[in-house]
């Protein structure tokens, strides 16, 4: 009988000493099941590689714009350029891009539209973001009729690099891909600005750990010139 009982109790403490082995193997410190990027954080990393507070993918678009006003009467002329633009102060960047156009028209030399490429890399830095990224991204232009009120741009933008988080513990280092596309995107023709037009977006980032996270959104380019990020319902107006 005490053998029988020597026994059921080995047997419970050896099933005890499993289960703790168990629940430990699985536990995790918070930091590693924490997300990468929270979706406001992604949001926040949209805005730096779209917005031209830091160079972002409107700056050079806009430029494309008034470069293909000017190319106007060019038809078929491939058109390039390289020029530098920086900022100092509490939001800066430091930027070169490179920016190619053709104005495409039919046999009666009347433009139809134009195709232009965009590249640009440099560095910028922000209250909570600082980076070094490289941008590309291939757009057509459309509304070249003197009548149009507005240049419509469709394509696509990829902002690639590494970026330096202010806004934990710890000040994460990650590498981080944006890629965007943009859809009837309107840029006026007496102002410049940008008034309409909608878009995707898919941020991509790795620790350097390893870890990898991808997050989605939308873009909605408003009449009053912000834009509206919106990742996995938290929108973000900038």
């Amino acid at each position: 009988m005490k053998n029988t009982s020597k026994n059921h109790l080995i047997a419970l403490l050896l099933l005890a000493a499993s289960a703790l082995t168990a629940f430990s193997s699985c536990k995790k410190d918070p930091e590693e099941i924490a997300a990468l990027l929270s979706e406001s954080e992604a949001a926040e990393i949209v805005e730096t590689a779209l917005s031209d507070r830091t160079a972002g993918a409107e700056m050079p678009t806009v430029d494309l714009a008034k470069l293909i006003e000017s190319s106007l009467g060019s038809c078929g002329v491939p058109g390039d350029t390289t020029f530098s633009k920086s900022k100092a102060g509490a939001v800066s960047y430091n930027y070169t891009f490179d920016l190619g156009w053709i104005v495409n028209c039919n046999s009666l030399n009347i433009p139809q539209n134009a195709t232009a490429t965009l590249k640009g890399n440099g560095t910028f830095g922000t209250a909570r973001w600082d980076g070094t990224t490289q941008g590309s991204g291939t757009l057509t232009f459309t509304g070249l009729a003197l009548s149009a009120p507005a240049y419509i741009a469709n394509g696509s933008y990829t902002a690639a690099g590494s970026l330096m988080g202010d806004f934990r513990k710890t000040d994460p280092s990650i590498t981080c891909t944006t890629d965007i596309t943009l859809t009837n995107l309107a840029i006026s023709k007496t102002t410049y600005a940008i008034t309409g037009g909608t878009g995707t977006l898919k941020v991509t980032a790795t620790s350097v750990n390893g870890q990898t996270q991808t997050l989605n959104g939308t873009l909605v380019f408003n009449s009053d010139g912000t834009v509206t990020v919106t990742v996995n319902g938290h929108t973000h107006t900038f």
